[in-house]
């Protein structure tokens, strides 16, 4: 059995011929396909996208710097967590579990309310265990570098939500090693003559 073969013109009669590239985008912006999945090329999909991260990376960083500054400086909270090391093993096991919810569960970390929820309570535990372990020692130099990386990554996000310059390309690379580069050496231009922190 042999079948005919179609020409362009018959199925256009017939109304089988795919739609064009424009019918199958109507409606839908040009930077998504047609089935509204958005494409990684365009440049503003991408730095939206930077934006987002720099901003929950910001956010993650100050509370971790927050709670690692109220275990290591306030004696009270200090000598209760000493006391108390039951609470570094529920926190761990609450870290794990959170981590594993959002490594294994994609429907769970891309649903609203509940993808910040688990968020924030992986960030606060881990938080609590960095607090936890630095409550131990004298870590005015962890502080430092903690306090160094959350400036740099609020700059990197103040740059990042004004500018059309793509951050995740080399010249964005660049700004963030000389942003870490400028920062630390007027950190530290401030802090070792003094004696603040040993080098």
């Amino acid at each position: 059995m042999t079948q005919k073969k179609v020409s362009p013109s018959d199925a256009t009669v017939a109304g089988t011929l795919p739609p064009s590239y424009e019918e199958a985008n109507a409606g839908c912006p040009g930077y998504c396909y047609s089935d509204g999945a958005f494409l990684w090329d365009d440049e503003n999909i991408r730095r939206v996208f930077v934006r987002k991260v720099y901003s929950i990376l910001m956010l993650q960083l100050f509370l971790t710097l927050a709670v690692v500054s109220l275990f290591t400086f306030y004696d009270p909270v200090r000598f209760y967590i000493q006391t108390h090391p039951g609470l570094y093993s529920s926190f761990s096991l609450l870290f794990l579990v959170t981590y594993l919810m959002l490594a294994c569960s994609g429907d769970l970390r891309r649903t609203f309310p509940w993808n910040l929820l688990l968020l924030f309570v992986f960030t606060f535990s881990m938080s609590f265990m960095l607090g936890f372990i630095s409550s131990y020692y004298n870590t005015r130099s962890v502080m430092v570098c903690v306090g160094i990386t959350a400036v740099v990554c609020v700059c990197v996000t103040v740059f990042s939500f004004q500018t059309k310059i793509d951050v995740t390309s080399f010249q964005g690379l660049l700004l963030n090693l000389c942003l870490v580069l400028l920062i630390s050496t007027l950190v530290m231009g401030f802090l070792v003559p003094f004696g603040l922190v040993r080098v």
